[in-house]
């Protein structure tokens, strides 16, 4: 695909990401906020350098992204792949389309696994990519690069993507952050449904708040499941009080 890479970001998926991406390229990562060691092919850069690599990963908050779009914007390279890896699609794309150059080609990612199921290998593995400008003619690469390590691509329109996350991925942080949020104490053992439960609420809890509440808030289909849930939940309550 090509020998450098630009990352922006080194959180929890910014450090998984750089590893894998060191497979295949020198990774030149920015981060103002996390300390970047160098260390083989992950090389610590300023923001300049890691925005004017041939292919640059935008590993940052959604809630951030614009912000680093038009910091960006003056040094990303004519013919240069920009790539987010962001919990939502819509807007995320609808924004490195207005601000970056129309000589920049886009595509969004959302890798559908992290830190915490992150097996030690991609195979198995399954990443939606949704197209954006000029993203078409990086398919064929991506595809044959997903096929060599085992990944199981999804290509989808930015709002498919949306309405499957907030049905699916936002739908388990909710249920997950409940017991948390309402003070309900993890027990140690119960019946094999609560292990399925407890190992949900655990996996929640591993994702920042920020994060949390970035995709319910720039998620376009987040406000609807929130509302069936609502809904749900107070006609769970009718049944349980007779109301039947």
């Amino acid at each position: 695909m090509t020998r450098s890479i630009g990352l922006i970001g080194y959180g929890r998926f910014g450090r998984l990401a750089a590893r894998y991406c060191a497979g295949e390229a020198v990774v030149h990562v920015h981060d103002p906020g996390v300390p970047v060691r160098s260390s083989g092919r992950i090389r610590r850069a300023s923001l300049a350098e890691a925005a004017s690599q041939p292919v640059v990963i935008l590993a940052v908050p959604v809630s951030a992204l614009k912000s680093v779009l038009r910091t960006i914007r003056p040094v990303v390279r004519p013919g240069a792949l920009v790539v987010d890896v962001c919990a939502v699609k819509t807007l995320p794309l609808k924004w490195m389309k207005r601000i970056l150059p129309q000589s920049v080609s886009l595509i969004g990612t959302h890798p559908l696994f992290g830190p915490d199921s992150d097996t030690g290998s991609l195979a198995g593995q399954r990443v939606v990519v949704t197209p954006g400008r000029k993203g078409r003619t990086w398919l064929r690469t991506i595809r044959a690069m997903a096929r060599a390590h085992g990944v199981l691509l999804h290509v989808m329109t930015p709002e498919a993507h949306d309405r499957l996350m907030a049905e699916t991925l936002l739908l388990t942080q909710y249920i997950g952050r409940l017991p948390g949020d309402a003070g309900i104490p993890l027990r140690s053992w119960s019946t094999p449904s609560y292990a399925q439960l407890r190992m949900l609420v655990r996996t929640a809890r591993s994702d920042s708040d920020e994060l949390f509440a970035d995709m319910w808030r720039y998620n376009p289909y987040g406000a609807r499941t929130a509302r069936a849930l609502l809904r749900a939940h107070r006609a769970l309550l009718g049944k349980a009080r007779g109301g039947v």
